[in-house]
């Protein structure tokens, strides 16, 4: 599989196939369906970079990358906000992968790691991702054991573990 890294607007003609994409991850984890069209529009046009996923000519998965600002805007978001920066962490740097889909024919082989791995390295101004609200505790745990993985030992909003990850620039 290959990745390639984007600004998320120019990959615009690739979006029916990744709303496709969506669906049939959603549809095989049981997930309520989305329209996901108009989410990769306003990802987009907010300027998110993403990383697609390639096996040959043919498009298999997505993860975007979003400034952390846009994420963790809502007062409710303060008491994170304020360990972060009194940590040390430039708030400004920070990036949020989001919108994770890989088509169901490439589970198990790493390849949404190595996705989510790709798009975290899409947006040069950003030094560190933060991971919250994750779609399940599986999901939790394993984004807890990856290498680096700081729990910040505050929870989210909704009672979620907060995790933050510098991104090395050798990788």
């Amino acid at each position: 599989m290959r990745y390639e890294q984007v600004k998320l607007a120019e990959a615009a003609q690739h979006f029916g196939r990744l709303s496709q994409i969506v669906a049939d991850v959603r549809v095989k984890t049981g997930r309520e369906p989305i329209d996901a069209m108009p989410m990769l529009e306003a990802f987009a046009k907010r300027g998110d970079t993403a990383a697609l996923a390639w096996d040959g000519n043919q498009l298999v998965g997505v993860t975007c990358l979003g400034l952390c600002h846009h994420f963790i805007a809502g007062p409710e978001w303060l008491p994170i906000k304020v360990l972060l920066a009194r940590e040390g962490y430039d708030l400004s740097k920070m990036g949020c992968s989001h919108f994770v889909y890989l088509s169901p024919d490439y589970w198990g082989g790493g390849g949404t790691f190595a996705l989510t791995e790709a798009s975290r390295h899409s947006n040069p101004a950003v030094t560190h991702t933060l991971a919250h609200t994750l779609p399940s505790k599986e999901m939790e745990d394993w984004a807890a054991a990856l290498p680096g993985m700081v729990d910040i030992g505050l929870p989210n909003p909704n009672g979620d573990r907060v995790f933050v990850r510098e991104l090395d620039p050798q990788e």
